[in-house]
């Protein structure tokens, strides 16, 4: 009605010249949206010849269009009717399970330890740490059994994926909860309904179109193992072993190569050297000062970049070692971002985590403007830190110390050649002792893993 009443008013000429309008009128006429079509040509010919008066106009044209505008009856209404029932009986379903909520677009951040989950990714059927989130919100009366079946009924995004048995200081995931309640209090009744590995440190309010994933700019993972790995070939390697601090600068040189473009095709598995997505770019590779736990002296390699693929972690960091090691040097690394193949050997899982989630435009754009938050976390710093000190480190801590992965793998290493392979397996090196059946099975394994932590 307002519409008419505007066009009436200001565009009386425009209109009885546009014949798409006039042909819309007969359609509305034929209806009974419009009562009669010489009605309305009237009112507007008289309105252009200034017979009305003002009042008078704003009558007559509301008489008009308002005679007969009962809802029109579709030609498909039934048919319409038909095929909307099911979603009618949804609704309804629905709306008896909980009273009409206004939900807003949160981000959550997430911390969890790995063990004994088969990764983040909700899969119906096996333990994730998605599966139990859901399940904490929908006990805590956020969220609907409908929206655990389809979840992106609630817009939900994780920020990154990790696999079985990777950790997480801080997960960032997307969705819309209901603003009934303060966001501490929401975390707290999530936090009830969850195992002490898995915790919900806060939740912010964002934009209306945010998405974890994709208003991500970088993701940071970080790579824990003992300094003995990064022994060189005329040391012993024992479990008591301490890195000189010379040796932490010398792999800090080394790693600063990766920073940039390069092209990691070798560093993943189902990529070709021509395809531009094996390109990645690298913001800041670097090891920090070492620690002991437990007797064992332990090293983080932290790698932040804006995207990365199966495995690339985890073998830029197996090439890393062999070189500290001197099973391969710098040309090798260089010869690796070649199109040309190479045998690369990939770390264990053991270690790796997913650290921090970036937003960095986002928090400029919006940070600021006075109603939503920078997504910076860093309030929470003390928190996130004794949940790393008393659930992820531990579990690498005691699985290095019992099933000794990275002694297991370090012996493995001289069964790589570092130079270019065919494509197909990769070649292996004469057997060098006894037990190198052994260590054969250990590579076939390694190179038939299942993602582990990286995200496309």
């Amino acid at each position: 009605m307002t519409t008419v009443r505007v066009l009436l008013k200001v565009f009386p000429v425009l209109v009885l010249g546009s014949k798409k309008f006039l042909h819309t009128i007969k359609t509305v006429d034929k209806k009974r949206g419009i009562s009669s079509l010489e009605t309305f040509y009237s009112i507007t010919a008289a309105m252009n010849q200034g017979q009305l008066e003002k009042g008078e106009k704003r009558s007559i044209a509301e008489d008009a269009l308002t005679e007969n505008t009962k809802k029109p009856k579709l030609e498909n209404e039934n048919f319409l009717k038909d095929i909307t029932v099911d979603e009618q009986h949804e609704s309804e379903d629905v709306a008896s399970e909980s009273p009409k909520q206004r939900f807003k677009k949160m981000a959550l951040l997430l911390s969890y330890s790995g063990k004994g989950y088969l990764g983040m990714q909700r899969n119906p059927g096996v333990k994730t740490i998605e599966e139990d989130l859901f399940e904490a919100m929908h006990k805590a009366g956020l969220i609907l059994q409908a929206h655990i079946d389809r979840p992106q009924q609630i817009n939900f995004q994780r920020a990154a994926r990790t696999d079985k048995g990777v950790s997480a200081v801080r997960q960032i995931v997307s969705l819309k909860l209901p603003v009934t309640e303060k966001p501490d209090r929401i975390v707290e009744k999530i936090n009830d309904h969850l195992p002490p590995q898995i915790r919900v440190i806060s939740i912010k309010r964002t934009t209306k179109g945010f998405n974890s994933k994709i208003s991500c700019d970088a993701r940071t993972y970080a790579y824990m193992l003992p300094t003995f790995a990064f022994a060189p070939p005329d040391v012993l390697t024992k479990e008591d072993y301490t890195i000189p601090s010379e040796k932490i600068k010398q792999l800090n040189d080394l790693l600063a190569l990766y920073k940039g473009t390069h092209n990691y095709h070798n560093f993943t598995s189902g990529r070709k050297p021509e395809d531009e997505s094996s390109k990645r770019y690298i913001l800041s590779c670097e090891c920090g000062m070492p620690f002991v736990r437990e007797g064992i002296e332990f090293a983080i390699i932290k790698i932040k970049g804006q995207s990365f693929m199966l495995h690339q972690i985890r073998k830029m960091v197996g090439l890393s070692i062999a070189i500290m090691r001197g099973l391969a040097n710098t040309e090798t690394l260089k010869k690796a971002w070649s199109p040309q193949r190479i045998d690369i050997p990939i770390a264990p899982a053991l270690g790796l985590m997913l650290e921090e989630i970036h937003y960095d435009k986002y928090n400029k754009k919006y940070g600021g403007d006075g109603i939503h938050e920078a997504l910076s976390w860093e309030e929470y710093q003390p928190i996130i830190h004794k949940f790393k000190e008393d659930f992820i480190y531990p579990t690498i801590i005691e699985t290095e110390k019992t099933e000794k992965s990275m002694f297991s793998w370090l012996e493995t290493l001289v069964l790589h050649t570092y130079d270019i392979r065919e494509d197909g397996p990769p070649e292996v090196k004469p057997p060098p002792s006894p037990y190198v059946s052994v260590l054969m099975q250990i590579r076939k394994i390694e190179e038939n893993e299942p993602r582990n932590g990286e995200v496309s």
